[in-house]
């Protein structure tokens, strides 16, 4: 069916979401009545229990049913999901920024299959059995592209594997996917700017791609959410971030660009607390990439 959103996008859930399509405002799955959609909300409310949705190193998301307290059942909004090929509906998924605020589209999945989970917490925080649905994402992309660093290293490498370059440009290309995938679970957008939706942000390393190991180029944590020019201060080390959160600024930017990027780079600026497993990668771009000079020539495409 044709949806009237973007992939990425940002959208009031009550306004743009439920006065068009009807369903349950409240909770975790909504399933309006008289229109073939399934509509899965995903975020922080799991966390605040002790579990999460997350994706697993085959790019499926682990999405967990809904029901507070006991055991969950296979009823309502868990079988909408469960059945929603054989209903004929389309299941999308949304994701939670927060109390009061929009909800980001990331688009159609499909329901590959589901099993149970023991020993999850509920409401309560006794253990339950809790369902937990294998989600195919059925989209292209989230709407966010890569950094400009990242984008000409993939490039480079799968330009030097020769034969083998259908196959392993594809395994590349999945890894940075699931890189992106993560990384929106981590964080909810550009630090500098303010900006949320995933259309008009990059996805960037904080330690380089070519440095990293596999599983570090898909750690969600070993990432920003940058706006482009932000984006490209950070690639290149012009910019960087203290383990308390302030933001750096290179000696070496030019006063003149400082003054016309668009960015407040002036004062103190605090820009929020990282995670543990962020703070490590930090330290890397600060004593490795930080205050390096950009390159003289940059990658052409």
């Amino acid at each position: 069916m044709e949806l009237p959103f973007d992939v990425g996008a940002l959208y009031n859930r009550k306004e743009q979401i439920h006065a068009v399509f009807g369903g349950q405002q409240q909770g975790g799955i909504s399933t309006p009545k008289g229109t073939p959609l399934v509509i899965a909300f995903t975020g922080e409310a799991g966390m605040s229990h002790g579990y999460h949705d997350f994706w697993d190193d085959d790019e499926v998301f682990h999405y967990f049913g809904e029901g507070q307290v006991g055991d969950m059942k296979y009823v309502a909004g868990n079988r909408a999901i469960g059945e929603h090929v054989k209903d004929g509906k389309t299941l999308v998924v949304f994701q939670m920024m927060g109390k009061g605020r929009p909800y980001r589209y990331l688009g159609r999945f499909m329901c590959q299959s589901s099993y149970v989970q023991p020993g999850t917490p509920d409401r309560e925080g006794q253990p339950r059995s809790a369902i937990v649905f294998r989600l195919r994402s059925l989209e292209a992309s989230l709407g966010l592209a890569a950094s400009e660093t990242d984008q000409a290293e993939i490039d480079a490498a799968i330009d030097d594997v020769g034969a083998t370059s259908t196959r392993r440009e594809t395994e590349m290309r999945t890894k940075q996917r699931l890189f992106r995938e993560r990384l929106i679970g981590v964080e909810k957008g550009c630090r500098l700017t303010g900006i949320e939706d995933l259309r008009f942000l990059r996805a960037s390393h904080i330690k380089p791609w070519a440095d990293s190991t596999h599983s570090e180029r898909v750690d969600g944590e070993n990432g920003l959410l940058l706006a482009p020019h932000a984006d490209l201060l950070f690639d290149r080390g012009w910019i960087s971030f203290s383990s308390s959160g302030r933001l750096l600024v290179s000696n070496d930017l030019p006063t003149d660009v400082q003054g016309r990027i668009g960015l407040k780079l002036d004062g103190p600026i605090q820009c929020g607390a990282f995670s543990n497993g962020q703070l490590g990668y930090l330290e890397f771009h600060r004593d490795v990439v930080f205050d390096r000079r950009a390159p003289s020539n940059p990658p052409e495409y």
